[in-house]
Parts: structure tokens; C-alpha cells; sequence
């Protein structure tokens, strides 16, 4: 009983950790790997030389556009990152992933 607690405290604490609003604003000129690497990274690391797996479902640039922007159960948003911003590193998600 007590691993479960506190198993669904941690879950708890990342969900609402992770499901917030993020302020990241990229700077003026930042290129779409800068911008991955400082909004992105931390949460989706680089195996093998890919980011991670999109679902077909998120094989677009549109739907990683989408979920940047609203975020998700454990994804911030990023409402700051917006225009060429966000298509570029929705881009340069699609470009470095791998599809399942």
C-alpha cells in the first residue's frame, strides 16, 4: 500500500508539474535547433540521433505546431513560441524524429 501512495504522489507532482504554461520566449534570430534545445530538450532527449517516436497520428508539422502551442497531460504550453518560431521547430521535430 505505501508503494502505491507514493507512487500516484510523484505521478501526482509530474503531471502538475509538467502540465503548466511555459514562458519561454525564443530570442530574436534564434535558429530551430536553439529553440528545440531550450524549450524542448530537457524533456526529449536525443537517442541515436533522433528526438523520439511521433505517432502517425503526429507525423505533421501542424499537429507538433498544435501541441507546442496547447501542450499536453505531461507537455507544457508554449505560448510564446509562435509564427516562423513555431514552424520552424515544429519542423526541425518532424525532420529529427523517428515514425512509428
Amino acid at each position: 500500500m505505501k508503494k502505491v501512495c507514493m507512487t500516484l504522489a510523484v505521478a501526482t507532482l509530474a503531471v502538475a508539474g509538467c502540465s503548466k504554461t511555459n514562458n519561454y520566449t525564443p530570442a530574436a534570430g534564434a535558429s530551430n535547433e536553439d529553440i528545440y534545445k531550450a524549450a524542448c530538450l530537457e524533456c526529449h532527449k536525443k537517442e541515436n540521433g533522433k528526438i523520439f517516436e511521433l505517432t502517425a497520428a503526429n507525423g505533421s508539422a501542424s499537429a507538433v505546431a498544435k501541441k507546442v502551442t496547447e501542450g499536453g497531460l505531461m507537455m507544457p504550453s508554449f505560448p510564446n513560441i509562435k509564427g516562423e518560431a513555431l514552424a520552424g521547430v515544429s519542423q526541425y521535430v518532424i525532420e529529427n524524429s523517428t515514425v512509428k
